[in-house]
């Protein structure tokens, strides 16, 4: 509790020296099993609502478990209604091509540095990247080429999508590195040291 009630003395510090204060009714305090004691005491001191995982951050799910398809169905709906924003647009193949390299890949690389994506929600979103490239909105419409060979860059005969499998690992094996070389100006390696 001492910490806690620094924690708030810290808090209204900030807001007399700036002015801007934590609005209550968006702040939540997640208890956990350990602290669960203390419940009606934590909330009194800090004056936030009590909050329950899962909760979403920045777009992202916030669990206590490992990620499961359904936590990734923000991410599908996303992409599902992006495309569909794209409906009455007449889209040249390049034009859908570049919509998924600058638009719809962007989505997956932000919960690809975040998380380990399941296999299952990774070939969703190949599957709908693919489909919205060869058909587009239609119902028309076949690959024309293997989707790894579009995958591949585009010296080697590729389009320059990156493989969100690759990227993922990539990407994780980045936070790795981070920890194995300790470096101390990322708040989260230092948490974790």
């Amino acid at each position: 509790m001492r910490s806690v009630s620094l924690f708030r003395l810290g808090l209204d510090l900030f807001a007399s020296l700036s002015g801007l204060h934590t609005n209550p009714q968006k702040s939540q305090l997640i208890i956990s099993k350990a602290a669960s004691g203390l419940r009606d005491s934590l909330l009194e001191t800090l004056g936030f609502q009590e909050g329950h995982l899962p909760i979403r951050y920045l777009g992202l799910p916030l669990i206590s478990a490992r990620l499961s398809i359904a936590d990734c169905q923000p991410l599908l709906q996303k992409i599902d209604s992006r495309i569909k924003g794209w409906e009455g647009v007449q889209l040249s193949f390049a034009g859908r091509m570049q919509l998924i390299k600058s638009v719809l890949v962007s989505l997956e690389v932000y919960w690809a540095m975040a998380f380990i994506l399941l296999k299952g929600i990774i070939k969703e979103m190949i599957k709908r990247l693919r489909t919205f490239l060869w058909k587009g909105t239609s119902s028309s419409g076949y690959p024309k080429v293997a989707w790894e060979v579009v995958c591949r860059p585009i010296e080697e005969g590729g389009q320059g999508i990156k493989d969100i499998f690759a990227l993922n690992r990539a990407l994780m094996s980045k936070h790795l590195w981070a920890v194995i070389k300790q470096d101390r100006t990322s708040i989260w390696v230092d948490w974790i040291s």
